[in-house]
């Protein structure tokens, strides 16, 4: 029973170095050194910028030392004082730089944009006004139009009442010429003496 213990023990300790095992950075303000062992007494095998990443690989409870492994793929351990979770600066450092020098190039760039914008609404604004001004030119033709058309009508209704009033007046004065006519024949029609005609043809005083 012991033996499947020790067994199993044995079998769960690599995975236990694995969970153990995360992401740390040392921290921004510290220039620390690395030692062989899990303390101070152990001998320095080499040092730890500051804010430089590194993998936690163990942890001594007593001494509160911490086994890593940096970058260059070094392992020692450090104090764990100098240990941090959250991203160091230094890390974050690369990151911030092609940050700034992405918006010093929007901002280089900026000025640029914006004249090109200012120049792109000026054409827009050009373009608009000289449309308006046709549109109104348009209008006005047009209204002149309306007022030509509209004097035209006028003059030509004032020429068709003229008209019809005169052949109105002509009518009457005809009428009146040929009733005054058809007067005058029947008052004096009567008055012509009519010749009689004899017996042998010959007409008689």
């Amino acid at each position: 029973m012991k033996a499947k213990l020790l067994v199993a023990l044995l079998c769960y300790l690599p995975w236990i170095s694995i969970a153990e095992a995360a992401n740390r950075y040392i921290a921004d303000d510290v220039h620390t050194y690395l030692h062989a062992g899990s303390s101070n007494k152990y001998r320095i095998i080499g040092s730890i910028n500051a804010g430089e990443p590194v993998v936690q690989l163990d942890r001594d409870a007593q001494t509160e030392y911490v086994q890593i492994r940096d970058a260059d793929g070094r392992v020692g351990w450090v104090d764990g004082q100098f240990m941090q979770s959250n991203e160091s600066f230094r890390s974050k450092l690369p990151a911030l730089e092609t940050q700034l020098e992405e918006t010093k190039l929007l901002l280089s760039t900026a000025d640029e944009r914006h004249e090109q914008d200012i120049l792109d609404k000026s054409t827009r604004l050009q373009q608009q006004e000289q449309e308006l001004t046709n549109v109104s030119d348009q209008l006005s033709e047009l209204r002149l139009q309306h007022t030509q058309l509209k004097t035209e009508n006028l003059r030509l209704t004032s020429l068709m009442d003229d008209k019809e009033h005169q052949m109105r007046l002509d009518w009457l004065l005809n009428g009146g010429i040929v009733a005054g006519i058809g007067l005058l024949f029947g008052i004096f029609l009567p008055m012509i003496p009519l010749r009689r005609k004899n017996k042998n043809g010959r007409w008689m005083n």
